[in-house]
């Protein structure tokens, strides 16, 4: 008997039907008032509030994310994928901002502050001199730019345009650690004269896997540079492998911006003998995303909330195992716990102090090793540049020099830190888990702690380890107080007129110069470690936080009558079966919106 292959596809309409129905179900039985007695009151509103926000976010615009280090011509690519200037090419590191970028019946622009004010700009002062100075006098820090157009592209969608990555880890990481939160899919900007390098494969790993958007596109702009169709399809054919080792089956397009907005606009093309390849490279992108925009917006939101609903569940059931193990532990092992939780002083906060201060000395030994590293390259550059200066002409002398000096001080230092970085990481982890093993080896509540090792430790250990140290190693801007030192050291350079002067007069600076390169080097290490201190003192503080309440109500639970802690204990059960039951659900949808037949569907 013939067999005939079948398909199987799914209504969207009725998915998120399916997806609403969940919520709705779990929500009313956690109104009943068991659940409210048993779980309390903090814990039933903030999953009532995290339900909010996904339900808001269901409905809200589609939320693309452009993303990509400084100077890869993302808002070049803006343009080019609107149609018109929308967005500034002219950007200093100084004036950059996140931008929201949005339809609206006429253009105006906005600056939007922490605090919810706004200030009204004009198109002209979105140049960087201009914004620079408004910039500066704003009396709240920016939260970012509203570009409000009338794009008929732009309907139903929200295009954010973020900082380089480099300036992210400076002044935007929470923003645009949010943003990504927030975003239903991603565009990645790398250029083809540095394609996707180790600090760009870096962020990807820290902070774009971990989020599992449905979609990543990845650009490879400026193609236009690429003379040869040969050389091209070599590029963009290692750089599908680099992006390959972190994302299977990546979507990666080579591209120019500009000369698809040089084309749109009827402006020379930047490369005549490639125009023709290079629109049709553009255009691919832009079906592409185009399909997933306006074919596919509500089925991968639909995906994101799944993911966030299943998120919110897996940390309820973690408070509720909590809670549990809590009430059935012995009360005076249970009040040793919360004690030792509570108290500064005790034993278990002396304990954390000490595996602290281990830590931030192994990473201020490093410190020793690159300072002596820096010494060596600092003779390298008297016996090498300084030593053979008087070979070239002082006008040249004084335009570059300084420069040179700057960015070879620069690339010196980054690559110390490079070096050192596994080790730091190394450092930080093994701090961690020793923090966190305190509170097993200083209790005899086996199941409470064990409840807290793994709702501290394990999680942190995974995200929050590497993402926050390769955070605060990003952070680490060495440009700034190395040029800052080179004006200090040699300002008065500039008025030695004999090449030999000149050479003279940096060796004589030279040896100050290494003690305050030295003392920099010092002083960066100490930032690192004590930004590290932070970062896990942050990590189990509020973790222990939010476990010390579980146990506090699991106390109090425990003091009432046998009849309430036993209508408790079986609350906590029911809940915890409505909890799976809702994750089984959850998986079952998340299945079906994967399903290949499915985005086939949306699609046609």
């Amino acid at each position: 008997m013939e067999s005939f292959a079948k398909s199987l596809s799914y209504d969207f309409t009725y998915l998120r039907q399916e997806f609403l129905a969940i919520l709705t179900n779990f929500t009313e039985e956690l109104r009943l008032e068991k659940f409210q007695n048993a779980l309390g009151k903090r814990l039933i509103k903030q999953i009532q509030s995290q339900i909010n926000q996904i339900l808001t976010r269901l409905d809200a615009d589609f939320v693309l994310v452009v993303i990509g280090d400084f100077k890869r011509g993302k808002s070049t690519f803006i343009n080019a994928l609107l149609g018109e200037a929308i967005v500034t090419t002219d950007v200093l590191p100084e004036t950059v901002t996140i931008n929201h970028i949005q339809y609206g019946s006429e253009h105006k622009f906005y600056i939007c502050l922490t605090d919810g004010g706004q200030i009204q700009l004009t198109k002209e002062e979105l140049k960087s001199e201009q914004l620079n100075q408004i910039l500066a006098q704003l009396p709240q820090p920016i939260s970012h730019l509203t570009i409000e157009t009338p794009n008929q592209w732009l309907r139903g969608l929200r295009l954010v345009d973020t900082p380089g990555t480099g300036d992210i880890f400076k002044r935007f990481d929470r923003q645009v650690h949010t943003y990504l939160l927030q975003a239903d899919a991603v565009v990645f900007v790398s250029s083809a004269l540095a394609p996707f390098a180790e600090s760009e494969q870096a962020f990807l790993q820290m902070s774009v896997i971990p989020q599992d958007f449905p979609k990543v596109f990845f650009i490879l702009n400026r193609m236009d540079d690429i003379r040869t169709d040969p050389e091209a399809a070599r590029l963009l054919n290692g750089t599908y492998k680099k992006i390959s080792n972190l994302f299977p089956n990546p979507q990666l397009f080579g591209i120019s911006a500009l000369d698809e907005f040089c084309r749109i606009q009827s402006l020379s093309r930047p490369n005549h003998a490639c125009a023709a390849t290079l629109e049709t490279a553009f255009q691919e992108f832009r079906q592409c995303l185009e399909q997933t925009i306006r074919l596919q917006r509500d089925l991968i939101q639909l995906d994101r909330a799944t993911d966030h609903t299943d998120q919110m569940l897996q940390e309820m059931e973690d408070s509720l195992l909590l809670l549990r193990n809590a009430m059935q532990a012995d009360r005076e092992r249970l009040s040793r716990v919360i004690s030792q939780c509570e108290d500064p002083t005790s034993e278990l906060f002396g304990k954390v102090a000490q595996h602290i201060k281990l830590m931030k000395n192994e990473i201020n030994q490093l410190s020793d090793q690159a300072c002596q590293w820096m010494n060596e390259f600092l003779n390298r550059i008297d016996n090498e540049a300084i030593a053979s200066i008087h070979k070239f002409k002082i006008e040249d002398i004084k335009r570059h020099f300084q420069f040179f000096l700057t960015n070879s001080l620069r690339e010196a230092i980054d690559k110390c830190l490079a070096v050192h970085k596994p080790t730091i990481f190394a450092s930080y982890q093994k701090a961690q888990k020793a923090i966190f093993a305190e509170f097993k080896n200083l209790t005899n509540v086996s199941s409470i702690e064990d409840t807290v090792e793994q709702k501290t430790g394990a999680n942190h250990e995974y995200s929050g380890t590497n993402t926050g140290t390769f955070q605060i190693l990003s952070d680490c801007d060495t440009s700034t107080f190395i040029a800052d030192l080179i004006i200090r050291q040699i300002q008065d350079l500039k008025t030695a007129r004999q090449n030999v002067n000149y050479q003279q007069k940096l060796q004589m600076v030279l040896p100050d110069f290494k003690l305050a390169i030295i003392k920099e080097i010092r002083l960066l290490y100490e930032n690192i470690a004590t930004k590290i201190e932070q970062q896990i003192e942050n990590a189990y503080s509020q973790d222990i936080e939010t476990s010390l309440s579980v146990m506090q109500q699991a106390q109090e639970v425990c003091a009432q009558e046998a009849q309430t802690v036993t209508a408790t204990n079986e609350a906590l059960q029911e809940a915890l079966s409505i909890l799976h039951h809702a994750r089984q659900q959850l998986k079952v949808l998340k299945q079906k919106l994967c399903s290949e037949d499915m985005l086939e569907t949306v699609s046609q």
